[in-house]
């Protein structure tokens, strides 16, 4: 894991509307993001309980709703991304105190809170925050992703799927030069387990979304996994659409 990571400090007194509401705030935000790193980092040195260390959990963002537009991401009234956050982009790991946490969603235009959702996290485990579905009834989806300590095996990467394509029927993924598929009739909102996959410099993937039910492909892209990396395949988008923007696309998310 990448331990270079910005880390906010968690506050339930705070709530991100009134916060972003006026650009004067984003000084005092600054001021707290930095003296809240300080304070955390002294905490959460090594990540790993060690010298009476508080071992942090990890989580990341992903924004997987075709015609939200941009997102704004708060953690415990903090706001995640100083960035643009747009459909199929990802937020890196960010340090955050385990136990109990708030995290919301809000509309980076008008500011409108879109979801929020309170999760008990565990130290030393890894987890995504994926945006889901249609804006107008959109939401967050929290996944377990795996443990700080967990290592694919010499020669291989781990991969899972995802599908969060909100019109979408049930999905199978396949790969070639692999004899079982590596998702099989997976409907909205679920995710397989990660698995093993063979990687190296040499060995590349042509990887197929599949509707289930027909066999008929839906969407295909090329996959090149590097040893010892995790990753998630999402299917994300529209199925029903004139938008090309907001068609089916197969997102490949490394989990650094």
């Amino acid at each position: 894991m990448n331990k270079d990571l910005l880390v906010y400090v968690l506050s339930t007194s705070m709530d991100i509307t009134g916060l972003l509401k006026k650009k004067k705030n984003k000084w005092i935000y600054l001021f707290s993001v930095i003296i809240a790193t300080l304070f955390l980092s002294s905490c959460l040195k090594d990540n790993d309980g060690e010298n009476g260390d508080i071992p942090a959990a990890l989580v990341s963002f992903v924004h997987s709703s075709p015609d939200a537009g941009e997102l704004i991401v708060g953690v415990n009234g903090y706001q995640v991304n100083t960035q643009s956050f747009k459909f199929g982009d990802r937020i890196i790991y960010q340090y955050v105190y385990p136990g109990g946490n708030q995290f919301q969603i809000n509309d980076a235009s008008s500011n409108k809170k879109l979801d929020a959702k309170n999760w008990n996290l565990e130290g030393g485990a890894c987890y995504s925050i994926f945006a889901v579905d249609r804006l107008d009834t959109i939401q967050l989806l929290g996944v377990k992703d795996f443990y700080v300590n967990d290592v694919p095996k010499d020669g291989f990467a781990k991969v899972r799927f995802i599908n969060l394509c909100p019109d979408s029927v049930s999905l199978d993924l396949k790969a070639n030069d692999i004899d079982t598929l590596l998702a099989s009739q997976k409907k909205f909102k679920q995710n397989t387990t990660f698995g093993d996959i063979k990687a190296d410099d040499n060995t590349s993937y042509d990887i197929t979304i599949v509707n289930h039910a027909t066999g008929s492909p839906l969407h295909k892209t090329t996959f090149k996994p590097k040893q010892g990396q995790y990753y998630t395949i999402m299917a994300a988008g529209l199925m029903d659409t004139e938008v090309e923007a907001q068609k089916l696309n197969a997102f490949i998310l490394k989990h650094d």
